[in-house]
């Protein structure tokens, strides 16, 4: 059986930085990480279009979801950007506080990482699964076994950093969240979110390829309940872009009668919105009604929402009347898509749900078993979109790491 102080269970942000983390906390401990893929990291190098948007200016409680937000407090000194700098990263923020590596390369950030694995000694283990976890703690230990092999691997400390379910093929697979299930530790119900939605493919097949910007408003019983502004996408029965992915969320607690609205010209009013089509009736009288709405968008999507409004529209614009012009500002303002689902795990890209709060010290230690502790996408903690998530992975599994070691060397 192979012994290690501390054994981090997963590759991916969290782990890769639990483990620099606590080698460099105390350099005799001997740290090990534990991989499913052939190779660490997979998850990071998808992450920002492949760019890795790894943190932002803005992060705060408010831009987070979940019970885990409370242990924010414990990672709010943490500095993701100083910590890549020590790795040799430069890291720049974009006009809105998106932080990215300076080269924009998602493979640079994990070289880093690897490189400093080397440099400290961390022992990378890949190819291996891990299938349950020994609490008995015999002689000071905690014993994990890996699938496939009757051979186990013990540690004073194990890091629990193996992610949710979204995207297995990069790494997770939500399998360490049974193995906590069966120690008895509480989990939140796992759900999608920053993913698409699904909709009536009928609705969207006509908008397939098109993109807008919009005033994303999600609505459940006729109210809405949260709105984001950015551009939308249209693509196989779904509703896409960052706005949408931010309002994926609310899916899981308002899954019935729920849509998403889009205000296509938000910066105008709808008397305004009335007023420019009148002016636009006016100038383009003698074409076709397919034709009216191109210029303010695209002619396919022009071509839409006059059909959306309308049903049945006349031929020429000019044939366009005043209870016309009110139905087409009104579906500009307010074009709705009826929301039957989302894209499912494999289209996200996080995992909602999770580790309760209410089973982990602010240290990220597990309170019912000493010497486990838990961090990154495996907590009941979500963001937004722009780099907060990979943010909480960092520096939760710096903590995290940091936290396991000292506690390794006083005792």
């Amino acid at each position: 059986m192979k012994r290690y102080d501390i054994a981090v269970i997963g590759g991916g942000a969290s782990g890769l930085a639990a483990a620099i983390s606590a080698k460099r906390t105390d350099r005799n401990l001997s740290v090990a990480v534990i991989e499913r893929l052939p190779k660490v990291g997979k998850k990071i190098l998808a992450t920002g279009n492949g760019r890795c948007n790894l943190s932002n200016n803005y992060v705060s409680t408010e831009t987070y979801t979940g019970t885990c937000r409370t242990l924010l407090s414990s990672t709010q000194n943490f500095s993701v950007p100083e910590f890549f700098y020590s790795l040799g990263v430069i890291c720049e923020a974009d006009s809105t506080g998106r932080i990215y590596p300076r080269c924009h390369s998602a493979a640079s950030v994990l070289d880093a990482l690897r490189l400093e694995c080397t440099k400290l000694g961390v022992e990378v283990i890949c190819d291996t699964e891990v299938c349950s976890i020994d609490r008995k703690n015999i002689s000071g230990h905690l014993t994990l076994f890996v699938k496939g092999s009757d051979e186990g691997i013990s540690a004073k400390k194990m890091i629990l950093a193996g992610g949710g379910m979204s995207q297995s093929a990069l790494g997770s697979n939500g399998s360490i969240l049974d193995i906590c299930r069966g120690l008895a530790i509480e989990t939140k119900p796992l759900f999608p979110v920053l993913v698409p939605l699904r909709t009536d493919p009928k609705l969207v097949k006509p908008l397939k390829g098109q993109r807008a910007d919009a005033n994303a408003m999600f609505f459940t019983h006729g109210k809405c309940v949260q709105h984001e502004r950015g551009e939308v996408q249209f693509t196989d029965g779904l509703v896409s872009g960052i706005c949408v992915f931010d309002l994926s969320y609310l899916y899981n607690l308002y899954s019935s009668e729920s849509e998403i609205r889009l205000d296509l010209l938000p910066d105008i009013s709808g008397t305004a919105v009335a007023e420019l089509l009148r002016s636009i009736k006016t100038m383009r009288a003698e074409t076709s009604s397919e034709d009216f709405l191109s210029g303010i968008f695209t002619r396919t999507l022009g071509a839409y929402i006059i059909k959306r409004a309308l049903k049945s529209p006349p031929e020429k614009t000019a044939d366009i009347d005043e209870s016309m012009i009110t139905k087409i500002a009104s579906t500009i303002k307010m074009l709705a898509f009826p929301i039957l689902g989302t894209a499912g795990f494999e289209r996200s890209q996080l995992t909602g749900g999770g580790i309760a709060a209410e089973e982990l010290y602010d240290t990220f230690e597990l309170k019912k078993i000493k010497g486990l502790y838990a961090c990154g996408e495996l907590l009941d903690i979500y963001g937004r979109c722009g780099g907060f998530n990979l943010d909480f992975a960092f520096s939760s599994g710096a903590i995290a790491g940091r936290n396991a070691a000292l506690d390794t060397k006083h005792h």
